[in-house]
């Protein structure tokens, strides 16, 4: 095990138990949860008792502003990640949620909103190129699937308490309660940095770069008798580092090359496709419904729904399923119950009132619980997966920056599109999309399920009777 190990071991190597782990990570997600879907509050807002000055552009662009910062986090610190560590950036990348989370409350007009929200933005996408991640190296291969859906879960947890919250302090004062909304994600913020701070080097980095993760041997077998990752395991991320000794930490270019280019290709591609209705439909979810009939409070309390228990429960599927069922049935079912619930919203658009509200109720739920078991799961999982150590926070962060810029322009184009080709329209490109991406699923997404980290790495991506599929050196490709 020792194999060129630093032996002056300055790392924290005390590893407060993997549940405590995976919860420290899912507070990340947490608080994209809460802080992506709280500005819905505002928007409503916005829009029905016109507290700033605002048109159709910067209504959208306050919307969509976090999504562009997260665009630069994810990029930045998924890179920096890869190259300097994991540690100290999933400390501290939480301080961009407490700082701009509370500036942002005390807004003035809609352009120092935007402002604020695009810095929250960057601390969104830094901690999806760094929580998942973490947790992912430091899970057994068994259970991998398992630790990334517990934190996956914790977003919705946090949408559905930005509804909660804002559902509350809309009915005590409408015009001033989303300020105090905006503000609260301060707190769980600070606590997390505080906790993350007790928190270990990620093993699988640590041992592809001893010399900057300063881990000992004593220290590496610490940390993975603690999390169950054994001897072999080990040996085998020795291995993978020795065989990407050509590959640079971090370097954005090796991503579109050979073997990973493929990856890259299909992580990113389903992604959008998926953002583009997620999006689409999250983040202006109680406008949907008021355009359904549903009247101040009530969109909230609604929103709150679909995402606790309805987004929650489809995602807390996912802890149970990614390990048995695998990542790619989970996701050609999420797609496929998505077309389900676009096709839906269609079809609510054109009803008569009460039957109208019935099916849009009914296609929010389909499309929160089986999106949420299913892509909305399985994306940023197979982003971390399918590329080799050096590269996974590069990938993660890549993949999730170019999906905030489709998620970005799903949340500008929402309110022009829908006032120039009506909503109706807008649903039926996002039942296209789906089916696209039910499509592409079927026929060029791989399954990881049952290999390791370390063996998907060396897996060659080819297609094997019409199936696309990770094949091992020396297997039996026919």
């Amino acid at each position: 095990m020792g194999d060129n190990i630093n032996s002056n071991n300055k790392t924290p190597t005390k590893v407060p138990g993997r549940s405590v782990l995976t919860t420290l990570s899912a507070m990340g997600y947490f608080l994209d949860g809460y802080d992506l879907s709280v500005i819905s509050v505002f928007t409503l807002v916005l829009v029905t008792y016109n507290i700033f000055s605002y048109n159709a552009f910067t209504e959208s662009f306050v919307t969509g502003s976090a999504l562009l910062g997260a665009f630069v986090g994810a990029v930045l610190f998924g890179h920096f990640a890869d190259k300097i560590g994991r540690r100290y950036l999933y400390i501290f990348d939480l301080i961009f949620f407490a700082v701009f989370a509370i500036l942002s409350a005390l807004s003035t007009n809609i352009y120092e909103m935007i402002i604020f929200r695009f810095f929250v933005g960057w601390g969104v996408g830094a901690d999806y190129a760094l929580s998942p991640v973490y947790t992912t190296e430091m899970y057994p291969s068994k259970s991998r699937g398992a630790g990334y859906g517990w934190v996956w879960t914790f977003w919705s947890v946090g949408a559905g308490a930005a509804f909660l919250l804002g559902y509350v302090f809309f009915i005590i004062n409408p015009v001033t309660g989303w300020r105090y909304t905006l503000a609260l994600g301060a707190i769980p913020a600070i606590i997390t940095v505080i906790l993350r701070t007790e928190m270990p080097e990620s093993l699988r980095w640590g041992i592809m770069d001893p010399d900057k993760s300063k881990l000992s041997e004593d220290g590496i077998k610490t940390i993975a008798d603690k999390i169950g990752i054994t001897k072999g395991d080990i040996k085998a991320i020795i291995a993978e580092r020795q065989s990407e000794e050509n590959v640079k930490s971090g370097s954005f270019s090796a991503l579109f090359k050979g073997e990973y280019g493929k990856r890259t290709f299909i992580i990113w591609f389903q992604w959008i496709l998926y953002d583009l209705a997620g999006y689409g439909i999250g983040l202006y979810s109680p406008l949907i419904l008021k355009g359904f009939g549903f009247t101040g409070g009530s969109t909230l309390l609604l929103s709150l729904i679909f995402n606790m228990p309805i987004g929650f429960l489809g995602a807390f599927g996912a802890v149970f399923l990614n390990d048995r069922a695998g990542r790619r049935p989970l996701q050609a079912i999420g797609f496929g119950g998505m077309a389900i619930a676009m096709a839906m919203f269609f079809m609510a658009s054109h009803a008569i009132a009460s039957i109208g509200i019935i099916v849009g109720v009914v296609a929010f739920v389909v499309d929160y619980g089986i999106g949420n078991l299913g892509p909305g799961n399985t994306m940023g999982l197979y982003a971390i997966e399918m590329l080799p150590t050096k590269l996974r926070s590069s990938s993660m962060g890549g993949a999730t920056g170019v999906t905030r810029i489709a998620a970005f322009l799903s949340a500008f184009l929402f309110p022009y599109l829908t006032t120039t080709i009506g909503k109706s329209s807008f649903f039926f490109v996002l039942l296209g999309l789906m089916v696209l991406a039910f499509l592409f699923t079927v026929f060029f997404t791989p399954e990881t399920k049952g290999l390791t980290l370390e063996e998907i790495t060396i897996a060659s991506y080819k297609h094997v009777k019409g199936i696309p599929k990770l094949v091992l050196p020396g297997t039996d490709s026919k």
